[in-house]
């Protein structure tokens, strides 16, 4: 994050964030699942770089605990909502889902359930339940309404079995890519295979280049000037990737795929597939 994000300065240079810690902070403490029913801000300040494992620390902020906790609503009812309109659930499994809620809410929503309604149970739970002495609380009702939620996602929608086929799908255009790219390494020239093998993969090449401009020593070369002296020189970042070592090219791959879009992925697979 530190070292990726950039914005253009006034002059349209290209400069790496200078984010408020309580901001980085807040990225950083997002990720892992909300296994508590009450958030509070940590009381410590701590290197942020020491931070290894998701969840492990509450945000430093009351911001960033209400972020995290936003999310964990937002997508259980987002997830239950694009389940019952692509059809997944069947009458057992919506069966299933109402006798959850009846059980939990003593309430029948199942007719009704979208993640408008979730996010408005939840948040209303929130704001009765919560305090600065307390914390963003949700009630045990409604923590166990959580839980239930979670389980039953686990079990009737992310484990589908239509939505295995698709995952071997999207496993096999990932790692396409990364193979492809990274027999084309060349500790010595490293531009130079990408740009011998440009007409064959135009789209995924071209925005690789780009990528290793940005973020590697390749911007150092002496002769890259002449091919990409303008966009070059706006490129006043960190470099993060030293193209002699095979671990920092491999990492730039990964790190060039993790920032690909659904469609810009299959938009390349395409490229590696067709004749």
């Amino acid at each position: 994050m530190d070292r990726y994000e950039t914005l253009p300065d006034p002059e349209g240079n290209e400069r790496n964030l200078n984010l408020t810690y309580a901001v980085r902070d807040g990225i950083v403490c997002h990720c892992g699942e909300v296994d508590e029913n009450i958030l509070h801000p940590r009381d410590q300040y701590m290197d942020l770089y020491d931070i290894k494992d998701a969840g492990k620390y509450a945000p430093y902020t009351w911001e960033g605990c209400v972020v995290k906790i936003s999310d964990k609503i937002s997508y259980l009812g987002r997830d239950i909502e694009d389940a019952m309109t692509l059809g997944i659930l069947n009458e057992s499994q919506l069966d299933q889902l109402s006798f959850i809620i009846e059980k939990t809410l003593k309430t029948n929503l199942k007719y009704v359930l979208n993640n408008t309604v979730v996010m408005h149970e939840f948040i209303m739970d929130l704001c009765r339940e919560s305090s600065p002495d307390k914390g963003i609380c949700i009630s045990s009702k409604y923590f166990d309404f959580m839980n239930a939620l979670k389980e039953f996602n686990y079990a009737n929608i992310y484990k589908h079995e239509r939505l295995k086929t698709y995952s071997k799908y999207a496993g096999l255009i990932l790692h396409s890519i990364f193979d492809v790219l990274k027999k084309m390494y060349d500790s010595e020239n490293p531009l130079d295979p990408l740009l011998q093998n440009r007409g064959f993969y135009p789209t995924m090449i071209s925005y690789f280049i780009d990528w290793l401009l940005k973020y590697s020593d390749l911007r150092e070369r002496p002769d890259l000037p002449e091919l990409y002296g303008e966009k070059m020189s706006k490129y006043k970042n960190h470099v993060i990737y030293y193209l002699r070592n095979k671990q920092d090219y491999i990492m730039a791959i990964a790190d060039y795929i993790s920032g690909m879009t659904d469609s810009f992925a299959i938009k390349v697979f395409q490229e590696l597939t067709d004749f």
